[in-house]
């Protein structure tokens, strides 16, 4: 056994704490799941690769519950009985004071205790999700005589070293049907596969993923979102009739009679390569590559975007995931506005208000707040209008003002979405040369963002008291309306500085009057 594996092992924050407590308690103690799984993927695991939280999984030989309790005291760290019916308890250190260097790295560390299941640690094993996470370390041997000696009893190892996920019982999925999402967020994260029969599985069972809480499927959604290439997971979610259960809309139950094939095949006129579907999931393909090519394509803002997608909005959600969502449901009111004019041209009248409305309602669904919810409805919402702009003669900064006046940052992620949106209406790639019009537009939006937009927002020429002030009115929309006025020429150029706004009121004062009198 690789001496070093052990050294990292005994350097994971915590563990001799615990060691220490299952002595004084005199219990046995397991390390168990995604920790084991993780150093048997890659020897040369080292904690200091970490980011965000650690979770430390262990599985106790007596109260658990207790055995947390008594690990939080040590450790001071915050104590939660996260299942008292089934003793698991859980211990959150978010400054430990006695970390090592190599454990700075994480914001917060993650104890979780469970009292082991049926007669043995073999037993409790074989009750675990899957294989993979179904093998365990005895602390004794780690501290004693320095051997690991992995407790397998389902085949774990085998199923690391060929890359599978698989499940000891069916009955996991019953248990706790959030597994199934977990099988594909494991997918992408360890590029792994789940076995044929896992996949049967899910398909027979996926209704029952309803009855998980829906932040347990906020998260799991979000953690596979995450990924840079989410756009197949997002496919396997569908393949596997996971994706109409989280979001049905994708799969409409009643079809209008102008339509064909739910979402998957409603076809979208002669601009468009693909039928729905197809579009939404390559748009968001193309977002990715989008993303991971922004040096490319914006040489000069690529760090301030990088900054504003890695934003986290909420909940531990970057605005980078909650865009890609919305690029999955920019498009999803569009089966129930098909039309067809007189020439059989299609029409989606008003589709970006109603995919609008049910990315709220997919919002509510998955408890997100408020910072998510705003951030998707408006770019779903607003997202066809770079596009449109892009169609005219002459695009002025007054029009990309009003723009971010109502979009604000959600407007560039917008810009975004609408080089990945024509690209996959497209069907070509973002380096294909075939959006010049749109991407030139978005380029011009986004220096006018940083350069223009965020400068007056924070530095207005002047304000809403100065204008009553000085034209001896009492608040209201009015008021609004001349600022509005103001900062649109202001964009455009037409005024510079607070004397020109003056010299703009004065101007207007008389004919304003007229119009409230």
């Amino acid at each position: 056994m690789n001496s070093k594996l052990i050294d990292n092992i005994k350097s994971l924050p915590f563990v001799r704490t615990v060691k220490t407590v299952s002595d004084e308690l005199d219990v046995e103690v397991y390390l168990v799941g995604g920790i084991v799984r993780d150093m048997i993927i890659e020897e040369a695991w080292r904690l200091e690769s970490g980011v965000g939280s650690l979770d430390i999984d262990f599985a106790i030989g007596g109260d658990a519950l207790l055995f947390g309790k008594r690990v939080g005291d040590a450790v001071n760290g915050s104590y939660f009985p996260l299942d008292v019916e089934r003793c698991v308890s859980r211990v959150v250190v978010k400054k430990p004071e006695a970390r090592s260097q190599k454990s700075e790295a994480y914001k917060e560390i993650i104890l979780d205790f469970s009292k082991i299941r049926g007669g043995s640690i073999e037993d409790d094993l074989k009750l675990r999700d899957f294989t993979i996470n179904s093998i365990a370390l005895n602390l004794d041997d780690l501290f004693k005589d320095g051997v690991l000696r992995y407790i397998d009893p389902t085949g774990g190892i085998a199923d690391i070293n060929d890359k599978v996920i698989r499940v000891y019982d069916k009955s996991v999925i019953d248990d706790d049907p959030i597994r199934m999402l977990r099988a594909i967020r494991f997918e992408s994260q360890l590029d792994f596969l789940m076995n044929d029969k896992l996949e049967i599985l899910i398909k027979e069972n996926g209704h029952k993923i309803k009855k998980s809480s829906g932040e347990r499927i906020r998260d799991e959604l979000f953690n596979i979102l995450s990924g840079n290439k989410s756009h197949i997971y997002i496919q396997r979610l569908k393949d596997l009739k996971l994706l109409e259960e989280i979001i049905p809309e994708t799969t409409p139950p009643s079809i209008p009679p102008l339509q064909k094939g739910g979402v998957g095949g409603v076809e979208q006129g002669r601009h468009h390569k693909y039928f729905l579907w197809e579009h939404s999931i390559n748009t968001l393909k193309t977002l990715e590559v989008l993303i991971e090519n922004l040096q490319r394509k914006f040489p000069d803002r690529y760090i301030q975007l990088y900054e504003m997608l890695s934003n986290v909005l909420e909940q531990g959600i970057s605005a980078k995931e909650a865009l890609k969502l919305s690029s999955i449901m920019h498009d999803i009111g569009k089966p129930l506005t098909k039309e067809l004019d007189k020439n059989g041209n299609v029409h989606f009248i008003n589709h970006e208000k109603l995919s609008a409305d049910i990315a709220e309602k997919l919002c509510h669904r998955l408890r997100l707040g408020n910072n998510i919810y705003k951030t998707m409805t408006t770019i779903v919402r607003n997202h066809m209008r770079p596009i449109l702009l892009s169609n005219e003669k002459k695009v002025t900064n007054r029009a990309i003002f009003r723009f971010f006046r109502d979009t604000n940052e959600a407007g560039v992620l917008i810009c975004l979405l609408s080089i990945a949106d024509i690209n996959a209406t497209r069907g070509s790639g973002i380096f294909d040369d075939t959006a010049e019009d749109i991407e030139g537009l978005v380029k011009r939006m986004i220096d006018f963002y940083f350069e223009g937009f965020t400068r007056q927002i924070d530095s207005p020429l002047i304000s809403g008291d100065e204008i009553m002030k000085r034209l001896n009115l009492k608040s209201g929309p009015e008021i609004g309306e001349l600022l509005k006025e103001i900062e649109e020429q202001r964009a455009e150029g037409i005024i510079s500085d607070k004397g020109d706004a003056i010299k703009f009121l004065e101007a207007k004062k008389t004919s304003f009057f007229n119009l409230i009198n």
